[in-house]
């Protein structure tokens, strides 16, 4: 099969498109180099190619862009022009939990939108344009909605060092949430392409769930640190990181994503995910928590 990945540069497009050229398939990457789906000639690009199916990984994920609706909004909607007269087997979205807010239970597939960000409100929109082209173009989808993915990348090498040099406990760090690997992630997204994934939404994590105090004295232990006995308030952490990012935006300096006030509100959720639906076509992650952060910071040289 031939399948345009969009993203597919990035953290996760590039192991996708590796593991998809194992499976033999023929990959069109679409990344930062070819333009993006926003301009006359990304999309171009993207219209001289061939191919059978879709997966659309490609989004702004910094809620201070100015072009983060666009770019996962109208960057999903102007791909979608360009399949609907393709016939194309598949196309697949990958989202985020984050469209579903948080819950006392379990996450499932079912549960109501309640996006809070602009990130997820963008994806939770993205979501519906997806769905509404398959009622009016017969475009046939398959959403996988991803908890938060960790792994080697420059953003867990921020959170780490900042591990590393002591960042406080913010609050008690009893809330409990899922993240899930990226080599997991990239199972799953390889099922998406089965006939029993079409036309449904799978919501993704990791095996095991943790507090967010366990999560980061499995971050400490992992880097061989030990956990900080210093802790802040949450409305003192949120005052100090709307101030940080008015200072970044000053100097037009790019921020530090463990000292964003996005980034406060992710560790104070609780977000646990029901994955039994993806279990049912086959995902079996194979990183539990401890297990994928000693790999990340191997990886990262921590």
């Amino acid at each position: 099969m031939r399948i345009l990945v969009t993203g597919a540069t990035g953290f996760v497009g590039s192991r996708l498109v590796k593991a998809l050229e194992k499976k033999g398939h023929t990959v069109i990457g679409f990344g930062s180099k070819g333009g993006n789906l926003l301009t006359e000639e990304g999309l171009s690009n993207i219209r001289s190619k061939r191919f059978d199916a879709v997966y659309h990984l490609a989004a702004e994920l910094d809620e201070t862009s100015p072009a983060l609706w666009d770019a996962n909004v109208e960057g999903t909607r102007n791909l979608l022009e360009i399949c609907k007269r393709r016939g194309i087997y598949r196309f697949v979205l990958l989202s985020t939990i984050g469209v579903l807010g948080n819950a006392a239970h379990p996450l499932r597939e079912d549960d109501p939108y309640n996006p809070f960000t602009r990130y997820e409100k963008s994806k939770a929109e993205a979501e519906r344009i997806v769905m509404d082209y398959r009622l009016k173009h017969q475009i046939p989808y398959t959403i996988v909605r991803s908890t938060i993915i960790y792994g080697p990348n420059r953003f867990w090498k921020q959170i780490f060092e900042a591990a590393k040099q002591g960042y406080p406990m913010i609050g008690k760090g009893d809330n409990q949430f899922h993240l899930v690997y990226v080599d997991d992630v990239v199972q799953f997204l390889l099922l998406a392409l089965k006939p029993e994934a079409q036309n449904q939404i799978y919501n993704l994590a990791g095996p095991d769930t943790y507090s967010y105090r366990g999560t980061y004295k499995l971050i400490c232990k992992a880097i061989h640190r030990r956990f900080p006995s210093k802790a802040v308030s949450p409305i003192a952490a949120k005052a100090a990181g709307i101030a940080y990012l008015a200072k970044a935006k000053l100097k037009g300096e790019r921020p530090n994503v463990t000292l964003l006030p996005s980034s406060i509100d992710r560790l104070l959720r609780n977000r646990i995910v029901d994955i039994s639906k993806a279990k049912a076509i086959g995902y079996s992650p194979k990183y539990p928590l401890e297990k994928g952060l000693l790999k990340t910071a191997k990886e990262l040289g921590m």
